[in-house]
């Protein structure tokens, strides 16, 4: 099944972005692409997809980022990214988006996913584990904690008590060999993410 043209909304990202998106599309292959502003997270009947960074490098607000895929339904969300670690990519389709691809993609795998998801598919990286060690929600916590998150910011993107956050940051600690937050954060670079 095919889509033509491809209507793809882009939400939070600059004007710059969204112009410089149109050629590269353009240029990956033979489906027409319908590229649009999407300038709020309202519902969008008028796009196939809306494509969605909801860990941006220079903000922190990424609970209220992760209530936008619900909020442009009936449209389905492409997260897209710099930060792919298992755990973001985990929380964002747990979130409703039906696919994540990096920012470093080319035109070709971008148009591919978006292709996708608008014809109702998912795209899901390879993903391994998160850290040795650590269960998925310590390896939530820890990125978060790299995030910049307070204790009380990473309970709310959690829905958990700021106990339960200070129980898992123990666990961290004693499962990493650390006693800081910004020890941990370093194991956590060297065992692979980068933010």
């Amino acid at each position: 099944m095919s889509i033509s043209p491809l209507r793809v909304g882009v939400l939070g990202e600059p004007e710059l972005v969204v112009r410089g998106l149109g050629p590269l599309l353009a240029a990956a292959g033979e489906v027409d692409v319908d590229l649009r502003v999407v300038p709020a997270p309202t519902p969008q009947r008028e796009v196939d997809v809306v494509l969605l960074d909801p860990y941006p490098l220079d903000r922190h607000d990424t609970t209220a980022r992760l209530t936008w895929i619900e909020a442009v339904a009936p449209a389905r969300v492409l997260g897209w990214g710099w930060r792919l670690h298992p755990a973001l990519v985990r929380r964002t389709l747990s979130a409703g988006a039906r696919g994540v691809v990096a920012k470093t993609c080319g035109g070709v795998e971008l148009l591919a996913a978006l292709r996708t998801v608008a014809t109702g598919g998912s795209v899901v990286p390879p993903t391994g584990p998160m850290f040795p060690g650590l269960s998925d929600r310590q390896a939530e916590v820890l990125v978060l904690i790299g995030l910049g998150q307070s204790n009380d910011e990473i309970a709310a993107s959690l829905g958990v008590s700021v106990n339960s956050v200070k129980t898992y940051i123990r666990e961290i600690y004693q499962r990493t060999g650390t006693a800081r937050r910004t020890q941990a954060v370093a194991w956590a670079h060297r065992h692979g993410w980068a933010p």
